[in-house]
């Protein structure tokens, strides 16, 4: 069981409360926000501003952290033009820079030029063209040693990407407010989205909501008491729950109440990549307008084949059924 903490508050800015539980907001994120403090993909709603664009960038974690279509796309752009860069410069050298059995086919000094650059860059050498004269052979030394760097470098941040463990959890798009144990319950549901293994998986919810008191405004932060905050092993799904007790911040609390006082539901699971034995996580958050009151999720669990294997429909992970809820 997880421990439900009352963190204290202390006064903030402009007539604002702070919440030692933030989670490391701050009070002015946490109050003057007008979105949610967590997307759904996990990334935050705070920039940063004040400082250069090149001092704010980090070229590694951004082409580690890029998709797969982005970052392929960019070494595209990186081939083609640094090729391009090159070819102007071999035809700045003049028509007889490059000379050879196959250049007069290339179709004119710029297309010969181009053709030659992407040969010396990957190092194909088909020895129909060469260059000719001092600066040409600079040139080309020039374009060689800069292929051998993006080689390198495109190859090792290859590497990376496809070494880095990452968690591909499925969240089940709505919260539910359902029946649990002849009282209510809120709950969602997460899958594991490939084939790896996860253990050890622990999870965390922190509901967040704007509260009224004597010296301000502010937003209160605690960590719900889950019915299990931790399983050993995550072969299919797991529906996470917090029972609605009268302990719970959500007691008594009705849809009304979550959108006037504008709740928002943390969600951090992390776990232990079994192939890589290393820690991955990953996080979303849930608004109002995506608790659905009583409702019940439907069974994801396919029934046992010809080898007597169970199977889960990840792809059925949001669906539920509408029931009636108990009494608060």
């Amino acid at each position: 069981m997880t421990e439900t903490i009352n963190y204290p508050t202390v006064p903030g800015a402009a007539g604002r409360v702070e919440d030692k539980g933030d989670l490391g907001f701050g009070s002015v994120v946490a109050t003057d926000s007008e979105q949610r403090l967590l997307n759904k993909d996990g990334t935050f709603n705070v920039r940063r501003r004040g400082i250069g664009w090149l001092e704010s960038q980090s070229f590694y974690h951004l082409a580690l952290s890029m998709s797969w279509p982005k970052f392929l796309w960019a070494c595209g752009v990186w081939y083609l033009g640094l090729n391009v860069l090159f070819a102007t410069a071999f035809a700045l050298c003049g028509p007889g820079a490059l000379v050879g059995t196959g250049a007069r086919e290339m179709g004119g000094v710029a297309w010969r030029a181009f053709f030659f650059s992407v040969e010396t860059f990957a190092t194909i050498g088909y020895g129909e063209i060469s260059p000719v004269g001092l600066v040409p052979h600079a040139v080309m030394v020039l374009e060689s040693f800069v292929a051998l760097l993006s080689q390198a470098l495109i190859t090792g941040l290859l590497f990376a990407r496809f070494s880095r463990p990452t968690a591909a959890l499925a969240f089940s798009h709505n919260l539910l407010v359902a029946p649990f144990r002849g009282r209510r319950a809120l709950m969602f549901r997460i899958a594991n989205k490939r084939e790896n293994q996860l253990i050890d998986l622990e999870a965390r919810v922190t509901c967040s909501w704007v509260e009224r008191g004597p010296t301000g405004i502010g937003r209160k932060f605690q960590q719900l008491t889950l019915d299990r905050a931790r399983v050993l092993f995550f072969p299919l799904a797991w529906t996470i729950v917090h029972p609605i007790t009268e302990e719970s911040p959500l007691f008594g609390l009705t849809d009304a109440d979550l959108r006037g006082r504008n709740f928002e539901f943390l969600i951090v699971v992390s776990g232990v990549d079994e192939t890589f034995s290393q820690q991955v996580h990953a996080r979303t958050s849930y608004r109002p307008e995506e608790v659905a009151w009583g409702a019940k999720f439907r069974n994801i669990f396919r029934p046992p084949d010809a080898h007597g294997s169970l199977s889960v429909d990840v792809g059925r992970i949001d669906e539920y059924d509408l029931v009636e809820l108990p009494p608060a």
